[in-house]
């Protein structure tokens, strides 16, 4: 098996919160008019991240069609249109049989709603599996509540990875990569000249949440209604977002879209010497840029060093019409052999213990880049996703991050507008 830092192919899921206009993207296996939940009991439907789409997963799926005589629906979205698609398919009762989650808590909105089915009991029918004893205890507590699981983590990774051009930055004279918010300005600016940004910043809210958690802020305490608190610390970190973009003019003001690929794509048209993001960007630049140099290093420190927990997961909607076939499809996409062809393809980080303990994981330098910013994830709030306004909070938010971030609006003023508005939400 290659090493997991010269992969070729994408890779992986952030950390979600958000909602849009329903548009599928490309349908894999599906038939040329797919439906959503089909009532065909020959027919099974699965929703699925457009980014993840791996040949691994195809694989897999075709497998399962033929086993089971199946045809094998496999719809592909942008993260906002499947969580426009699936909420309205909720409100009809025509759902699909198998869902990725977007993050980590989806699943236990969906589920404390009665959408989606609680998994303990067919994971304790299937010991075989491995659940929850082969994965790693962050990834399964983020999607419990009240003792059920609501959802089986499909990837674990962080997002606040530091992706740098190497050339650019000696160019400029670094030969190591900042470390320190302080240091990553003083790069920034350096490598800003002509059409090159010294960084680039995502119009997706999620990517604002390494700078606010290096800043020890927490986005929610729903028992207390509070959100982004501290309010000083929270300024802070968005203060020096904005001030990239419009005071130190390093980073392009972000397109407001649902595609979070901007800022790897500056950065593979060598238009960007440096961003923050995950690890499903190591597979686009190292198979569209092959002769960048790239380099991958641990997240920022501002007041402390910390990353955001990411990775997506699997649920099954209560009305899918055959939990314990959809659940046997789970089984085979979360299967360490699975999990190590993924990595393969696309550098996806995994959360089963025995997919890190494997030696061509546990030996490769961008997997140990990974495992130091999974050390220092911050923790998240499950009252979140329980309370159920999740979707309508991280709505809010969206619309702060950008008017801050592609607006220029005050920030102070609109993280108290953000602030009021999400507590009454509550």
């Amino acid at each position: 098996m290659p090493a997991l830092s010269s992969l070729d192919r994408r890779s992986f899921l952030r950390l979600g919160l958000g909602v849009t206009v329903l548009g599928a993207v490309g349908t894999g296996c599906a038939p040329a008019t797919p439906k959503s939940g089909s009532t065909d009991s020959r027919t099974f439907t699965i929703y699925w991240n457009a980014g993840h789409a791996y040949k691994a997963y195809q694989q897999v799926i075709d497998q399962f069609g033929k086993d089971h005589d199946l045809v094998m629906n496999w719809q592909k979205f942008q993260w906002p249109d499947l969580t426009t698609k699936l909420t309205a398919d909720f409100r009809s009762g025509n759902v699909p049989d198998l869902v990725e989650e977007v993050s980590a808590g989806t699943g236990t909105q969906y589920g404390l709603d009665r959408n989606v089915l609680a998994l303990d009991d067919l994971a304790k029918a299937d010991p075989g599996f491995g659940f929850p004893d082969d994965f790693i205890t962050a990834a399964v507590s983020a999607r419990q509540y009240e003792g059920k699981t609501y959802s089986i983590p499909l990837h674990l990774t962080a997002n606040g990875l530091l992706f740098y051009n190497k050339g650019m930055l000696s160019a400029a004279g670094f030969d190591q990569p900042p470390a320190t918010w302080e240091e990553f300005l003083e790069v920034a600016k350096a490598t800003t000249k002509d059409k090159v940004s010294g960084t680039s910043l995502n119009s997706d809210f999620s990517y604002s949440a390494p700078f606010y958690n290096q800043q020890n802020v927490a986005f929610s305490n729903v028992s207390a209604k509070q959100f982004l608190e501290p309010a000083a610390a929270a300024r802070v970190a968005l203060q020096y977002m904005q001030d990239l973009v419009f005071t130190h003019k390093v980073s392009p003001a972000p397109v407001a879209t649902t595609d979070y690929s901007g800022p790897q794509k500056l950065f593979s048209a060598q238009r960007a010497a440096m961003f923050l993001s995950g690890p499903w960007d190591i597979g686009p630049i190292r198979q569209g840029s092959p002769d960048i140099d790239l380099g991958l290093t641990v997240p920022l420190t501002g007041t402390t060093q910390s990353a955001s927990m990411a990775g997506g997961g699997l649920m099954i909607p209560a009305k899918a019409k055959d939990p314990k076939l959809s659940w046997e499809l789970i089984t085979r996409l979360a299967a360490v052999q699975t999990e190590l062809a993924a990595s393969k393809e696309a550098g996806m980080s995994m959360p089963r213990k025995s997919w890190a303990a494997d030696p061509s994981v546990a030996s490769d330098p961008a997997m140990g880049v990974i495992a130091k910013a999974l050390a220092i994830v911050a923790k998240q709030d499950v009252g979140l996703s329980a309370s159920g306004k999740a979707a309508q909070i991280n709505e809010l938010y969206k619309k702060a991050y950008q008017q801050i971030i592609i607006q220029h609006a005050p920030v102070e003023a609109t993280l108290a507008d953000f602030r009021k508005q999400a507590g009454a939400a509550l």
